[in-house]
């Protein structure tokens, strides 16, 4: 499933990089002030994104 995603030739290295980058994306405390600045500002709050971005790291380093 994740060849799907990203391409079946990034390498092991590459794919550890990438994991990295996408981690530092997934901070949940991030996300909830995001959230609570949209709801200030008249927006719904939408939905997480974290867990797939949680999952997405976690597959690229199972398979690297």
């Amino acid at each position: 499933m994740l060849d799907r995603i990203v391409g079946p030739d990034l390498t092991s290295t590459e794919r550890i990089e990438l994991a990295e980058r996408v981690e530092g994306f997934t901070d949940r405390r991030v996300e909830r002030y995001w959230k609570l600045m949209g709801v200030l500002n008249g927006r719904d709050p939408f939905p997480s994104q974290a867990p797939a971005f949680e999952w997405f790291a976690a597959a690229l380093r199972a398979h690297a």
